[in-house]
């Protein structure tokens, strides 16, 4: 069994093997770099104890390890380390250190371990891929844990450096607002800083060597080199006098930005460098991919973020997706980290009030109102204009908005059918997209024209603001806060019929139909087939016939339809209870809550306020029935360029799947025609997946500065910071 390897003698081609953290030691050895000595236990020897392993998110039972495969370890010590007397023992996943994720500070390494106490730390570096911090990365959508690939562990033993001095130079800014290259540095082992517990110094060099800034941390704490610190957790003060050092001088600054370039160029990627001193010796620790890196941002406007819409992209589009709606909508605006920011000017040009950035940023967060509203005789010229010129253009379609029965809505599935077509004979795609979107011209059926409709019925926020105005001047008793529930609940939506389904399938799920029902939900919850013509199987077919096309993230093209994991929505349901029957309807609800209002009002202000009522309900219910027909669209594009990346993939042009989506619409029409090669290809998509990565998980950023970043120099490929000083609002 293939259980031990030098260290010396790994490549690249060794991750499967080794793990990405040796695979990379391995490669900086060959490479010529200052390392420290030691041997790897293979992924062979994991596999060996703990089978294959596919649900990185379940702890197993720690094995028993074999006595034959301690006796290799024991002999690779002599050879390798020979009579060491304190050695490192640390993890190397298959899934660490790749560019999609680093697993930084997640799994374990151990030091000062005595040889006699090896076995230990090899259990806990392997039970370390199922520690809390690695469970929540994998969670938050960190690491690719949908890949099918099964789990295992790789250990790291290596020669134990009793480090006066460490840290981590990256051969790239992380912030991506400028081109210095980063070197975080502090005293004692290199732990505290990983860990983010200590305030390192903070050095910037330019790709020459030359030392741009010197911030010299606050170092009040240290892990130091000591046998009784087996985890490298122990935290001790820094003598104050030392605290306030620099821990580098220029020379060895410049010395580490020349290796971190270096170590670029042999990756092929920007990296993330671990490296340790003992004393004046220099030693790398580890050399990995730097996992995201912001997308810098240029833009000469203000800009603000439309809070509902923030709601509904509630994490950042991929590339792919932004591409699509930037060549669809109009451009009013930029994205950033993938979501949409729309320019103040705009919201200017429409705003009859004289209000300042900062006020109209508050506004469209539905966050605050200015004290007060003071209207601008240009301003309400400029407003006028606009409105008038909107309304020769598209009032027509604003008042049948109004008039549309929700029976004519499905009709929209003629208008994905005729794009389908239109899509597969590859007659200009972008005009097809912008058709699907807004239809070719207005006078066509007010449903081809489903995002108008869907815009269009955003009105009831101004309908819920004069309601708001007239409920707190006609009735100043009335709890406005239970004013909602006036105008929610008034008809049926599809969001809620598809919940009334849903719920349909839970009760049907647990119903006894007869003797295969006994095994119905063992087969829901281990995703096996179901079995055919089975009463649950048919309403399911016909449940993911009429709502296959949403899932979560779904206005994203890259997030799967629900028809594309059917499985999942089957454990759903198999591990939900049939719920209790309701004891009223939202009907009644509302009903209930329309007569407490007439309640507080005068008879001849009822007919007003119920009128308001009726039109905000009505533009609620447009909201959602639209949105959910609406989707159908996304659903179709997601098809149509998984087709077109099936082929690249064949072709080996892309590289993975999910690959097309971190592409814009001309890259890919470029890789189809031969007009991109597959290296530039996959470079971009590789750069593009680690900064989605990083900003994908978060929320839209409310406000930033952005400052200029601008520094001449080689460029090796990156992308430059921002042209000026800006601010923009969210």
């Amino acid at each position: 069994m293939d259980w031990i390897r030098p260290l010396s003698e790994l490549t690249l081609a060794d991750v499967e093997l080794v793990g990405g953290k040796a695979a990379h030691l391995g490669a900086l050895m060959r490479a010529g770099f200052n390392v420290p000595a030691g041997f790897v236990i293979t992924t062979e020897a994991f596999v060996e104890h703990f089978g294959q392993v596919t649900d990185p998110l379940v702890r197993p039972i720690p094995p028993r390890l074999h006595s034959d495969f301690m006796s290799d370890v024991v002999a690779a010590l002599l050879d390798h380390l020979g009579h060491e007397q304190e050695i490192a023992v640390r993890s190397s996943s298959t899934e660490e250190d790749s560019q999609f994720a680093s697993f930084a500070g997640q799994h374990s390494t151990y030091y000062f371990v005595p040889p006699n106490q090896i076995d230990q730390a090899i259990l806990d570096c392997w039970m370390s891929l199922w520690s809390p911090p690695a469970i929540a990365y994998r969670r938050e959508g960190w690491a690719a844990v949908d890949s099918g690939e099964p789990l295992r562990m790789a250990v790291i033993v290596q020669q134990m450096l009793p480090a006066t001095r460490a840290g981590i130079t990256f051969s790239r800014d992380p912030t991506g607002l400028t081109q210095d290259i980063v070197t975080e540095a502090t005293w004692g082992l290199g732990a505290a800083l990983v860990d983010g517990r200590v305030s390192p110094d903070r050095i910037r060099t330019s790709e020459e060597g030359e030392v741009l800034s010197y911030h010299t941390g606050d170092k009040a704490m240290q892990v130091l080199p000591h046998a009784s610190n087996y985890t490298g957790s122990r935290l001790q003060d820094v003598a104050s006098q030392k605290r306030s050092q620099p821990v580098l001088n220029d020379n060895e600054a410049h010395k580490l930005t020349a290796i971190a370039l270096q170590l670029e160029t042999l990756f092929e990627a920007p990296q993330d460098v671990e490296w340790a001193f003992v004393d004046e010796e220099l030693f790398l620790l580890q050399s990995r991919p730097i996992t995201a890196r912001p997308e810098s941002f240029a833009t000469d406007q203000a800009l603000a973020i439309f809070k509902p819409l923030a709601e509904n992209l509630t994490e950042g589009l991929t590339p792919l997706s932004q591409d699509v709606y930037a060549n669809a909508f109009p451009d009013i605006g930029h994205f950033h980290k993938g979501h949409l920011y729309i320019g103040i000017a705009w919201i200017r040009k429409l705003c009859p009030f004289v209000l300042t950035d900062a006020e109209i940023a508050d506004l469209m967060l539905l966050r605050r109102t200015p004290e007060t509203f003071k209207l601008g005789f240009t301003e309400l010229l400029t407003a006028g204009a606009f409105l008038l010129l909107g309304w020769l253009i598209d009032g027509a379609n604003w008042v049948r908005a109004a008039q549309i029965n929700a029976d004519d809505l499905p009709g929209y599935r003629r208008v994905i059918q005729r794009f389908s077509n239109r899509f597969n004979q590859r007659k200009d795609p972008r005009q097809a997209i912008r058709n699907l979107f807004w239809a070719r011209h207005s006078f066509m059926p007010i449903y081809y024209q489903m995002f108008t409709l869907n815009v269009s019925s955003g009105r009831y926020f101004l309908y819920i603001g004069l309601l708001n105005a007239l409920v707190k001047r006609f009735a100043p008793d009335y709890p406005i806060n239970e004013l909602p529930a006036t105008y929610h609940g008034r008809g049926n939506m599809q969001s809620l019929t598809m919940l009334a389904d849903l719920d349909e399938l839970i009760t049907l799920a647990h119903q006894d139909h007869g003797s295969d029902d006994a095994s119905l939900l063992d087969r829901m919850a281990a995703g096996e087939p179901l079995p055919t013509g089975h009463p649950f199987t048919v309403a399911f077919d016909d449940f993911l016939q009429n709502y296959g096309h949403r899932g979560s993230k779904e206005l994203d093209l890259a997030a799967p339809r629900r028809r594309e994991r059917p499985h999942e929505l089957l454990r759903l349901i198999a591990a939900q209870s049939p719920g209790r029957p309701k004891e009223s309807s939202a009907h009644g609800s509302y009903l209930a809550a329309r007569d407490k209002l007439h309640r507080h009002l005068r008879a001849w202000q009822r007919p007003l306020i119920d009128l308001l009522t009726a039109r905000i309900g009505h533009f609620i219910a447009l909201r959602e029935d639209t949105r959910h027909y609406h989707t159908l669209s996304f659903d179709v594009l997601r098809s149509k360029f998984l087709d077109v990346e099936k082929q690249l993939l064949r072709d080996q042009v892309l590289k993975a799947p999910g690959d097309i989506f971190f592409l814009t619409l001309d890259e890919v029409e470029a890789l189809t025609h031969g007009g991109l090669d597959a290296q530039t290809a996959h470079n971009r998509v590789r750069t593009r997946r680690r900064q989605w990565q990083l900003y994908a998980p978060g929320p839209a950023p409310h406000r930033r500065e952005l400052r200029d970043a601008g520094r001449s120099g080689p460029e090796r490929g990156r992308q430059r910071g921002c042209r000026r000083g800006q601010t923009y609002f969210g």
